[in-house]
Parts: C-alpha cells; structure tokens; sequence
C-alpha cells in the first residue's frame, strides 16, 4: 500500500474508535467527526524491518480543551491539548495491529 491508503486507514480507524463516545446521527459521520476532533496526519512513516506504517494523528476532544472562567473577556488564547496517537498498520493485509500515545 502507499502512504495515501495508509492514512485513510489510520483515519477511518480513529473515527471508529473515538466516535464510540459520539453520537453524530447524519449520513457523513466519519468525515463529520474528523473535522469536529480537528483530526491531522502529524507524520507517516514505514518500517522496513516489520512491513509496517506507523501514522502518528493528531485531534482535539471537547474534553482536551482548557476551559477558563475568563474565556468570554480574556484576549489570551486557551491551551489546546491535542492528543497524538501512532495507529501501527500491517502493510500487507492492512490491518491496524496497534494504536496508542507514543
């Protein structure tokens, strides 16, 4: 598989698992999800040695985000904590063999 293939199996995989604490009820949840998380590619990469890729992603749940009592008159911006997570994929069978925090 090339990197494009890769990364829409990384992708496709966090949708599944992060809109398991979701309800997005329209037709495009997938692509809805992604763009609500702020999903991003932060680096792609294959490992020769295991014929694997390793997708590093980035999102942002509504959880992540610093929450201020001042937010409504503050001219500082809030702290964004992104989650990255590396989703490990079988190159030949495309299967997701790991995904975690690095």
């Amino acid at each position: 598989m090339d990197v494009k293939q890769a990364v829409k199996i990384a992708a496709n995989y966090v949708s599944s698992l992060e809109g398991m604490t979701n309800e997005y009820p329209d037709a495009d949840t997938d692509t809805k999800l992604l763009r609500d998380i702020r999903f991003a590619v932060e680096g792609t990469r294959f490992n020769e040695e295991d014929d694997t890729w390793r997708i590093e992603v980035g999102f942002s749940r509504p959880w992540d985000q610093a929450h201020s009592p001042l937010a409504g008159i503050a001219t500082v911006p809030l702290k964004d904590n992104r989650t990255i997570k590396t989703v490990t994929i079988d190159d030949k069978t495309g299967k997701v063999l790991a995904y975690g925090g690095n």
